[in-house]
């Protein structure tokens, strides 16, 4: 619009009450550098002729000699028809000297058919020098579509007016100077949608009130100056009927023409949604169809307002129809809603049972926990299979209290049943109430315990059902924590596939995570992420990737990829996986988060001050045994050493309770590795010592290999600060070779110089291991500078094959003239090319060459 020889032909400013239509083109018209001619009209103006002497006096304005024996001809007796006055009009626009831009604003008060054929006459034979605005509450009354058509019109709507939360802030405190925080802020701009109008009128109330908090967290459509304008502005001069029929259906968050003839009991709600739009009443569109619309908040909080007032008594009833309306749509968690709304508690109850099942296996607890707070507790105690799905909501928020107090409402329902006969409803119950006690004990960390009352949900569940599944899965986790990988592979491997799962995704992705973590445990990072990958894919198949659960996926990806040294994919994924996983799982929520954490430390953020909250979440579960995939406890502390807060690892450790003296204890091994760091650093040394060696042959009997050379790793740290120099180096020298095979890299690089030294030795060394530049490469140090006998034995480091391709890339040449002069092909050199990557420890062909460079190998 500042540069008018590229403006379209015709803008359109069409928005609700409020929104600043008038001032946004009062605004432009001060800047323009094009002449503009103003016509604000009124209920006058639905008189045609009057319209015409006004719009020709707007445009004298500039133009002093314009239209006068039009004018004139207005004021004959009788006049003319203003279709005859409207072509000399138009060839008059075109004899204008310079280019001219018309603003009719208030567009929505002609409602006069003849003024309307006017304008839209006008639009259709606009002379070139002509531009018009028209800001208007209401749609205009001629059609836009062969100018959306041709690219003539420009339509800015309520979605572009309304003020962002950037600028609501500087609305806020720059203009108004109400020194608002942050927070209070996002809350008004949310209450107000951006509404312009509405955040004035706050303002006005603010600005004298001593409580700004409180006015903020309180403030909608019944306050008094937000409801006098909306009286004013918006309903006054609607008919009885309109008003109603707003007021019935405010009751509903989102309303369709169906949905209304429900509730209301009328068969012509269509027709008036539809001049409701047009109307522009604070009415919004949901989708493209026009199908689904809502209220602006403030608005409807307005109507329902007046509704208590007018009909308190009809309240329930509508909200009762819309329940039935919505349940018999499929659309469950409205129809739940509503009947709460009407207080038919009984009804509610049965919707969430009838389709709990959906409401519990993708993982959207939230909502059925905050139903059943509404629920009198006479009526819980009626519905086992209700209180089940509650206690499956609490476990996942780890509220062992809650949990525990729903568990004891279905143990009173049952008492009595346990001699049920196998394959009744009754006996599946008893049997899905064995598995939440199983999965209770888990959150206790209590491991004989959990499996007897997974022996009991399976004795009690057919074989077929999903809850069988799901107890062999959380039975496969119990023997993953405790070191039996192998029996908890088959068990999770017979479990894994999500095209069993039916509508519980929880079973599969439990399944997934737990066996890509018994892989990467035994150094197969890659067969990990072949699992999680195949198991989103899957996901997505049926559509299910987005739901909460599949955050897991995501976090073990990330922490697959930190493990490889892949710090920029890491942080990827566990962002998205944290995101996720937010909404009510809040063990697998902590363990990304603390992942991501740590990932952003290497990556070289600046580690900011914890969130409070954050801190008091890793507090629970520091410590903490939980029979769950992630062994969160040992992660937290270990990202505590990371920062050096030994006092907090030492709160830690004696709140974990490790058991040192006799035999060590089950499903602990990561947390006692980080003890064993812990003791390191401490220099408490012997017991290091001998804490590794106690956990060297569990690890060995099941081959975890990640385990084996983390263990090595530390000890050979451990031995070379005892000074035993020799055994230190071989011990090493094990790990390094263990650690050939896996890929595993952060294993190293996390203890960064305690090890850096002694690799550069070990590359000295006449038992070089090839795979030791690599880790020095990743780790940012440089073994060949320390000895000229590193030159020679570096082509040991590639096939015969990937020295060719080092010789050309050391010389710059490009993929396709590598390829074209080994005679291979595209695909096979960049797999030569990415190996050759991973054994220089670069990430691309300008660190490869410059690591050739600094080896003495290039040209």
């Amino acid at each position: 619009m500042q540069q008018p020889e590229q403006a379209p032909r015709v803008v359109l400013v069409c928005a609700p009450a409020g929104y600043g239509k008038t001032t946004l083109a009062a605004s432009w018209a001060a800047a323009s550098s094009t002449p503009v001619a103003w016509l604000s009209l009124d209920a006058g103006d639905n008189d045609p002729l009057r319209f015409l002497v006004h719009f020709i006096r707007a445009i004298q304005g500039q133009c002093a000699e314009f239209g006068k024996v039009l004018a004139d001809m207005c004021a004959l007796v009788p006049p003319p028809p203003i279709d005859v006055l409207m072509r000399p009009l138009i060839n008059q626009l075109c004899a204008l000297p310079e280019r001219l831009c018309f603003i009719l604003d208030d567009l929505q008060l002609v409602t006069e058919p003849a003024v309307h054929k006017a304008i839209a006459f006008l639009v259709d034979h606009q002379p070139a020098r002509l531009q018009l605005i028209f800001a208007s509450r209401s749609e205009p009354p001629f059609s836009l579509a062969r100018l959306r058509g041709q690219g003539q019109i420009a339509e800015y709507r309520s979605e572009d007016l309304r003020f962002s939360l950037e600028e609501t802030e500087a609305f806020c405190n720059d203009v108004m100077q109400l020194s608002l925080p942050h927070e209070q802020v996002s809350i008004l701009a949310e209450r107000t949608e951006g509404w312009i109008v509405g955040l004035q009128l706050a303002a006005v109330s603010l600005s004298h009130h001593p409580d700004k908090a409180g006015f903020v967290r309180n403030f909608a459509g019944d306050n008094r100056h937000v409801t006098d304008f909306l009286l004013d502005e918006v309903l006054q001069g609607h008919a009885a009927d309109i008003q109603n029929f707003l007021q019935q259906t405010s009751v509903l968050e989102r309303f369709n023409a169906a949905l209304c003839d429900a509730v209301t009991g009328r068969d012509d709600s269509r027709a008036l949604i539809s001049e409701i739009e047009r109307a522009n009443m604070f009415i919004f569109g949901l989708d493209e169809q026009r199908i689904w619309y809502r209220y602006h908040h403030l608005f409807g909080a307005l109507l329902q307002s007046r509704l208590r007032l007018a009909a308190p008594d009809s309240i329930r009833l509508l909200h009762r129809r819309a329940s039935q309306w919505f349940s018999e749509n499929g659309l469950i968690t409205e129809a739940v809603h509503h009947a709460l709304a009407a207080r038919d508690h009984e009804w509610a109850a049965d919707l969430m049972e009838k389709h709990h099942s959906e409401l519990f296996s993708h993982g959207r607890m939230g909502s059925a926990l905050a139903w059943s707070r509404q629920l009198p507790e006479t009526v819980l105690a009626q519905r086992p299979l209700l209180s089940m799905v509650c206690a499956w909501g609490y476990l996942y928020r780890d509220d062992l209290a809650e949990l525990e107090r729903h568990l004891c409402l279905v143990d009173k329902c049952l008492a009595g049943l346990h001699d049920a006969p196998f394959g009744g409803k009754e006996r599946a119950m008893l049997g899905q109430l064995a598995l939440l006690r199983g999965c209770q004990s888990a959150y206790e960390g209590n491991i004989d315990e959990g499996l007897a009352h997974l022996d009991e949900a399976q004795a009690s569940l057919a074989p077929a059902r999903t809850l069988y599944r799901a107890a062999a899965v959380a039975r496969g986790v119990f023997y993953f924590v405790s070191g039996r990988l192998d029996e908890a592979q088959r068990l999770l491997e017979n479990n894994i596939l999500v095209r069993e799962a039916t509508h519980n995704v929880q079973v599969p992705i439990t399944a997934a995570l737990a066996l890509a973590r018994s892989h990467l445990l035994r150094g197969r990072p890659l067969a990990a992420k072949q699992i999680y990958d195949k198991t989103i894919q899957a996901l997505m198949v049926c559509g299910w990737q987005d739901l909460p659960a599949c955050g897991m996926l995501h976090i073990g990806l990330g922490e697959v990829a930190y493990e490889m040294n892949e710090l920029v994919l890491a942080e990827q994924h566990l962002a998205r996986g944290v995101e996720m996983t937010a909404a009510g799982m809040q063990y697998a929520n902590a363990w990304g988060r603390v992942l991501l954490a740590k990932t952003r430390k290497e990556l070289g953020a600046a580690v900011e001050a914890c969130d409070p909250r954050f801190e008091v979440l890793l507090l629970r579960y520091a410590g903490r045994l939980v029979v769950e995939v992630a062994p969160l406890s040992a992660v937290i502390a270990d990202y505590w050493l990371s920062l050096g807060q030994m006092d907090a690892v030492q709160l830690w450790s004696e709140a974990a309770r490790l058991p040192l003296e006799e035999a060590l204890a089950p499903g602990r091994e990561a947390e006692y590795l980080v003890l064993a760091r812990f003791f390191i650093l401490a220099e408490r040394r012997n017991q290091a010592l001998d804490l590794l060696d106690r956990l060297w042959y569990p690890a060995l009997q099941d081959q975890r290999l990640a385990v084996m050379t983390e263990i090595l790793v530390l000890k050979a740290i451990c031995l070379q600060k005892d000074g035993r120099s020799d055994e230190a180096m071989t011990v090493l020298q094990e790990g390094v070779s263990l650690a050939e095979s896996t890929h595993l890299l952060r294993v190293f690089i996390n203890e960064g110089d305690a090890l850096t030294g002694m690799l550069k030795k070990l590359a000295r060394g006449a038992d070089y291991k090839s795979y030791v530049h690599t880790l020095l490469g990743h780790m940012g140090a440089d073994a060949a500078q320390d000895s000229t006998q590193t030159f020679e034995r570096l082509p040991q480091l590639f096939s015969k094959k990937e020295k060719l391709v080092v010789s050309h890339i050391a010389r710059g040449a490009t993929n396709h003239e590598i390829a074209e002069s080994l005679f291979i092909s595209l695909n096979t050199l960049n797999s030569h090319v990415k190996k050759i990557y991973v054994k220089l420890g670069v990430n691309s062909r300008l660190q490869a060459a410059e690591r050739l460079r600094q080896l003495g190998l290039s040209d």
